[in-house]
C-alpha cells in the first residue's frame, strides 16, 4: 500500500472497531484452508499475524486443537478478542501479543504454522513470506490471503484505482513465482468467494460508515476515507471476478512427507 498518514491509519482504526472481521473472510475459508495443510502436530503451534478482532484466531483454535498465538499492533482489537476468548472458553488455548508484523521477537523455528488473512500487504507479500518463514519449524506451513488480479487483463477502473492504493497487487500466478522464490511450496490456494466480503465485511462496514460520518462531520480525512470506502465497496460488487483475496497455503521447503488435517 501507499504511505498513509498516522492520522488516517488512526481513522481506519477506529471505522473497523467493533467489527467482528476488518477485512474480508470467512469461517468457511478458514477451515477450507486449515484442511489442506499436513498433520505437523497433534497439538499444533499457531502464530496469526495481523489477527484483528480475531475470527479466524477462534476458529483455528477450535479446528486445531493446539495453541494460537494472535498478534496485532491494534490495542482495541485484541479487547474485542479477549473478550470473545472469554465467551467461549478458549482463554487456555489463545495468547494476545501487542506488537509489530515487521518486528517479531520470536526464536527461529518454533511455529508449525503461521496464518495470516488480510494482513500480509502491511509488511509487504514477498517481505513476509521472506522474513516469517525463518520462524517456521522444518516442513511447517505459512498460510496467507492477499489481495490478487484474478484476470492477466483488469479492466480500467479497478485497475486505476488499485495503481493509487495497492500498486503491488498482482495476479495469482506472480504471487505464486514469489512463494516457490521465498523458499516454499504450494500446497493450495483458492479465491474466497463474494460472500466473504459482502455478507461478512462489506455490510456491516456501509453500516458502520454512517455512525462514523456523523462523528466526523467536518473531518476531511474522515470524509475522503468514507468516500474512499463506498467506492471500493461498489468496485467489488462491480468486478469481484476480477480481483479478490486469494488463500495461498504453503509448505516450508522441504523433503517431509506429510497428511492431511
Amino acid at each position: 500500500m501507499r504511505q498513509t498518514s498516522a492520522g488516517v491509519i488512526k481513522l481506519l482504526f477506529e471505522l473497523h472497531e467493533g467489527l467482528s472481521r476488518a477485512g474480508p473472510g470467512s469461517d468457511e475459508a478458514t477451515r477450507r484452508a486449515f484442511r489442506m495443510i499436513p498433520r505437523l502436530s497433534r497439538s499444533p503451534v499457531i502464530l496469526d499475524i495481523g489477527c484483528g478482532p480475531g475470527a479466524q484466531t477462534l476458529e483455528l483454535a477450535r479446528l486445531s486443537g493446539g495453541r494460537v498465538i494472535g498478534l496485532d499492533i491494534h490495542l482495541p482489537f485484541l479487547a474485542h478478542l479477549m473478550s470473545r476468548r472469554r465467551e467461549e472458553a478458549l482463554s487456555g488455548r489463545i495468547s494476545l501479543i501487542q506488537g509489530s508484523m515487521s518486528a517479531l521477537g520470536f526464536k527461529p523455528g518454533v511455529f508449525d504454522i503461521i496464518w495470516s488473512e488480510g494482513a500480509i500487504y502491511i509488511h509487504g507479500f514477498d517481505e513476509g513470506l521472506r522474513t516469517w518463514r525463518s520462524f517456521l519449524k522444518e516442513g511447517g506451513v505459512c498460510a496467507v490471503s492477499e489481495l490478487s488480479w484474478l484476470t492477466k487483463d483488469p479492466p480500467s477502473e479497478p485497475s486505476t484505482f488499485f495503481s493509487d492504493v495497492y500498486p503491488g497487487m498482482r495476479t495469482v500466478s506472480e504471487n505464486l513465482a514469489a512463494c516457490r522464490k521465498y523458499g516454499y511450496n504450494i500446497i493450495g490456494h483458492f479465491a474466497l468467494p463474494d460472500d466473504a466480503w459482502e455478507k461478512n465485511y462489506y455490510r456491516p462496514l456501509a453500516r458502520r460508515l454512517k455512525t462514523f460520518g456523523s462523528k466526523h462531520p467536518d473531518d476531511p480525512d474522515a470524509l475522503a476515507l468514507i468516500s474512499a470506502t463506498r467506492r471500493e465497496i461498489a468496485l467489488f460488487r462491480k468486478y469481484s471476478t476480477a480481483y479478490g483475496y486469494v488463500f495461498y497455503v504453503l509448505r516450508k521447503r522441504g523433503r517431509q512427507p506429510f497428511t492431511r488435517f
